[in-house]
């Protein structure tokens, strides 16, 4: 048996000593990463629960707003406090953080359970008028419908969709039809509960809805909360122009510029200010039925950052002369 010599023994000792230097080294590199690890989770759910804060915070400041409005005035208008929210920022409130705070009237947007008669929400003649002024909205170039006649089998067939009767119109579709479909689903024959429901309703589709590269997005224009009138003060552009026959972009220009000055103000109190601008056309009038002063629901988008990190929280909220309601919310 060959014996090792003192040098040899001080060799393998060597070697084991490197050996146990490099799994200890890898340990720790794993143990550091480990740490890192777990401390870039411990960040991020700390920077997670500072961002949710401030954008409920965002949240509560539109709330308010909207709360204090209602109790200062009956009628609404882009020259109040809650619609030059956008360009605030609340930064200031948070260290290391911005926070601004967007709220959007959905009660200037057409309201598509108001296309049919429900309890005391209208005569038939007033679904008739917003039927075709929702066939002028779709079929005014902007979306991806071709024709009017495009516009009126989709204005027809979410007619039957939202009434309660299973014959359908000249143009519309009822569960003959829906039932028929590769996927079969009955028509609600009741009130729309979300915006995506719409895509289930024939001559409907996502480009319509949504918009793409080149045509404008129904969703935009449209609101799914109550069946009330359209408020003119605060109407989308496009909207405003559709509201009658014969209403030019330059006529819209000019009810636009007056309903946003201050000065305007004490005047937006009626629907029918528009007939006294001057320049407006004086043998156009829009349905009176259409239109209203007062906006009972409304979208707050609340935008946080902190760090490198943000957060979007959209509120839909409903105002009574009493309280608020909120009837959906949704972060991103």
């Amino acid at each position: 048996m060959r014996i090792l010599g003192p040098r040899s023994e001080r060799g393998m000792a060597l070697l084991l000593v490197l050996a146990v230097i490099g799994v200890l080294s890898v340990a720790l590199l794993a143990f550091n990463d480990r740490t890192e690890s777990a401390m870039e989770r411990a960040f991020y759910f700390q920077d997670q629960v500072q961002l949710k804060a401030m954008a409920e915070s965002g949240v509560d400041i539109g709330l308010a707003l909207l709360h204090r409005d209602r109790q200062t005035g009956e009628h609404d208008s882009l020259v109040e406090e809650w619609s030059l929210m956008a360009g605030r920022e609340f930064g200031g409130l948070f260290q290391d953080g911005e926070l601004r705070v967007e709220i959007t009237d959905l009660s200037g947007r057409f309201p598509i359970n108001r296309l049919v008669p429900r309890g005391a929400s209208g005569s038939a003649s007033d679904a008739e008028a917003f039927r075709a002024l929702l066939v002028r909205l779709l079929a005014s170039g902007e979306f991806t419908v071709e024709d009017e006649i495009e516009a009126q089998i989709i204005v027809d067939s979410l007619t039957d969709w939202l009434d309660s009767d299973n014959a359908p119109r000249p143009y519309g579709a009822e569960n003959d039809y829906y039932l028929s479909l590769e996927l079969p689903r009955p028509a609600r024959n009741g009130p729309v509960e979300s915006v995506d429901e719409l895509l289930q309703i024939r001559g409907m589709s996502r480009a319509l809805l949504y918009g793409n590269d080149e045509k404008k997005g129904l969703d935009e224009y449209i609101n799914i909360y109550g069946n009330g009138p359209i408020n003119i003060n605060t109407a989308p552009l496009l909207l405003l122009q559709v509201l009658a026959p014969g209403v030019s972009e330059f006529d819209v220009e000019i009810i636009d510029e007056f309903r946003k000055s201050e000065d305007s103000a004490p005047l937006l109190r009626n629907s029918d200010w528009y007939r006294f601008v001057l320049g407006w056309p004086q043998d156009i009038v829009i349905e009176p039925s259409l239109l209203s002063t007062r906006s009972s629901f409304f979208r707050i988008d609340s935008a946080a950052r902190y760090r490198t990190h943000t957060l979007r929280m959209t509120v839909h909220a409903g105002r009574s002369s009493e309280e608020l309601s909120i009837y959906a919310r949704n972060m991103n």
